[in-house]
């Protein structure tokens, strides 16, 4: 009786570890870009680029089996620049599981002004007319994924992370746009949004950006 408890035992104990073995084994994670939800009709505006300036960014989440997962990566501060379905440069290796929860989190840093730049246009009925919004302040962009997913041992994985743009212009009528200050650069009429220029759309952007996020795992 004793020496089936002990081979029970042992069994036991070897399945364990060959499980904590597994739930430690790498997938593999790039980063992409992207925009959601563009709409180009007319009283519309649409975002095609931006850029942001990076000092680290990081991965957590939780599984279904094993402990919680928390990655942080440190990065010299230098300009990434996006555009939609385009590589942001960023990997990672991270274990393996089903994820119930998940987090990308980019810390934005301010050493540089602007820290954070969206490009696009708006359509005024007549004309695309350039815009350019602006951030100036250091922050936490985190994006979250809309269901549960599995990462497997060894495989390529394409985290695309962005923004629904129609969420971000959610709160801004066809009026506001109309009363926009258009600024004339390189001879060039554009809508510059920031927090000194053309404010009410400044605040009401930077109010649904966080919300606005959209995080995308594939294959």
């Amino acid at each position: 009786m004793r020496l089936l408890l002990f081979v029970v035992l042992i069994l036991g104990l070897g399945f364990s570890s060959c499980k904590k073995y597994k739930l430690k084994q790498p997938a593999y994670l790039n980063f992409k870009w992207d925009f959601y939800q563009q709409d180009p009709g007319a009283f519309h505006a649409v975002v095609t680029s931006g850029y942001f300036y990076l000092d680290e960014f990081k991965v957590s989440g939780t599984r279904v089996e094993g402990p919680n997962v928390e990655i942080l990566q440190s990065l010299p501060i230098n300009k990434t620049t996006f555009t939609s379905g385009g590589s942001l440069g960023l990997s990672m290796d991270i274990p393996v599981g089903e994820y119930n929860e998940f987090e990308v989190e980019l810390n934005v840093n301010d050493e540089t002004q602007p820290c954070l730049m969206l490009f696009g246009n708006y359509n005024s009925g007549a004309n695309l007319i350039p815009i350019r919004i602006e951030w100036e302040s250091a922050m936490d962009l985190a994006f979250h994924p809309q269901v549960a997913f599995e990462l497997k041992k060894k495989k390529d994985y394409i985290v695309t992370i962005g923004v629904d743009v129609q969420k971000l212009f959610s709160s801004i009528s066809v009026n506001d746009w109309s009363e926009a200050t258009i600024t004339t650069e390189n001879d060039v009429p554009t809508i510059v949004i920031r927090e000194n220029s053309n404010n009410k759309l400044f605040t009401d952007i930077n109010l649904k950006l966080k919300e606005a996020l959209v995080l995308k795992v594939a294959e």
